[in-house]
């Protein structure tokens, strides 16, 4: 899939479209998972961590970019690809229910498996085969891991050559960094913040819709039950 992507003015603008696509991820399970009291099964519960995940890397991700404090921000790069690769992995197993049961239960991703029963869901494999989907997936990924790990480019990025010699930075923060060394930065995380919505708009289509859950509420009400777990009270709920 080739990437196609408006280029903006300035740095403003391409953050304020990395916050625009931060909601519009945020907002992708309300018409899935309604009306309020319906029942969450454990792989939809997952699907709302990887919308808290999202939300949560993009909020850090602004705040670090205006800040200049380049590695972090480019650390979280790598972590958004990897919340993509954990959407992407359940269209690989046989059993997406008993999958999301099993991580919801706490077990490590690793312990899924391809529908051939014997291939482990690692991560080497997970951004290969999403690679097939996404070109571009698995350089951003392995450039995006040298910031995560204590790396020879965490050197090398905070070098600057001057005639007297190298001069390193032993500062978190890049203040002097102009504007447009970021935009190549911001339009990488927000390619991989927009492949994940693609991912979740995908996994939530295969869920039953709001009709199917509101007959299941009803038949439960019926029944004169109480409330349990797995139920859920709002999927976006009012902080105060």
């Amino acid at each position: 899939m080739d990437i196609q992507l408006e280029d903006l003015p300035n740095l403003a603008d391409r953050l304020e479209r990395v916050r625009g696509m931060a909601l519009e991820v945020e907002r992708l399970p309300d018409e899935t998972y309604a009306p309020i009291g319906s029942f969450l099964a454990p792989v939809e519960w997952f699907s709302l961590a990887a919308v808290v995940k999202t939300t949560s890397n993009a909020h850090a991700f602004g705040l670090l970019v205006e800040s200049r404090n380049t590695i972090a921000a480019s650390a979280l790069i790598r972590m958004q690809i990897e919340t993509a690769m954990r959407m992407f992995g359940l269209t690989l197993v046989e059993d997406v229910e008993e999958a999301g049961a099993m991580l919801m239960n706490g077990e490590k991703y690793s312990a899924l498996r391809m529908r051939d029963g014997r291939t482990r869901l690692v991560d080497k494999l997970l951004h290969q085969e999403l690679a097939k989907l996404y070109a571009w997936v698995s350089e951003a990924y392995e450039d995006a891991s040298a910031f995560v790990h204590l790396d020879r480019v965490n050197i090398g990025f905070k070098v600057t050559w001057l005639d007297s010699g190298g001069y390193y930075n032993l500062n978190g923060i890049d203040r002097n960094r102009p504007d447009e060394q970021y935009h190549h930065l911001v339009d990488t995380f927000y390619i991989a913040l927009r492949m994940t919505r693609d991912l979740l708009r995908d996994f939530l289509q295969t869920r039953p819709q709001p009709a199917e859950r509101q007959a299941a509420l009803e038949k439960f009400r019926a029944e004169g039950r109480t409330l349990g777990g797995g139920q859920v009270t709002s999927v976006r709920p009012t902080i105060g």
